[in-house]
């Protein structure tokens, strides 16, 4: 075989190997909308992924970050009323100090040190009970108001495809390179496996 078609072999090979690497790369994102060609439907691989990933990773992330259950495992956690002790009491220590006296002046004139120190262990008591199932009760509500999910999928369905190609391309136009030089040399390997059959056969 003479050097040139061997030549030529080899570096359409290549070519077919390259040409088919940016195929690839562009079918990953063309067309962002279903066109028909030649009566066959077709869309880009992630444009037509996108509703079924939105799907699944809005129901990942409400699994695994706003579940009732979690919500609630957090809410009832006594570390929590531990955080929100100290402020409770400072409000608590104002309410009986400032506001019952401006509220009640000659209830307050009856009332000492240990009567207020009653009333605010009372006080405490009653909200480290009622405080977490408030809490879970408003969670439970904004939970069902707000659905996370639904909302999380909603934003990634509205994803324009366009800007998400483009920020693809920005990002990993290196990786796209190598990806191209790689398809390039695995085609005119195949190239010179043709050649050396030619010859062999």
């Amino acid at each position: 075989m003479p050097v040139i078609l061997s030549t030529l072999i080899i570096l359409i090979a290549a070519l077919g190997g390259f040409l088919l690497s940016v195929l690839f790369t562009r079918i990953l994102f063309r067309p962002h909308s279903p066109k028909k060609i030649i009566g066959f439907p077709v869309q880009g691989i992630l444009p037509a992924m996108i509703p079924a990933l939105a799907s699944h990773i809005s129901e990942k992330i409400e699994a695994d970050f706003f579940s009732a259950e979690k919500i609630e495992a957090k809410l009832s956690d006594p570390l929590l009323m531990q955080q929100l002790k100290p402020e409770i009491e400072k409000h608590v220590d104002v309410f009986l100090k400032t506001k019952l006296k401006e509220a009640f002046p000659l209830l307050s004139n009856f009332m000492g040190e240990k009567t207020l120190a009653k009333f605010k262990e009372a006080f405490l008591n009653e909200v480290e009970t009622i405080l977490p199932m408030l809490l879970k009760s408003y969670a439970d509500s904004l939970l069902k108001t707000i659905q996370p999910g639904v909302v999380i999928a909603e934003k990634l369905n509205g994803l324009r495809v366009d800007k998400l190609e483009k920020l693809m391309r920005e990002h990993t136009s290196k990786h796209i390179m190598q990806f191209r030089i790689i398809a390039l040399l695995l085609g005119a390997f195949i190239g010179v496996l043709q050649v050396i059959l030619i010859y062999l056969f």
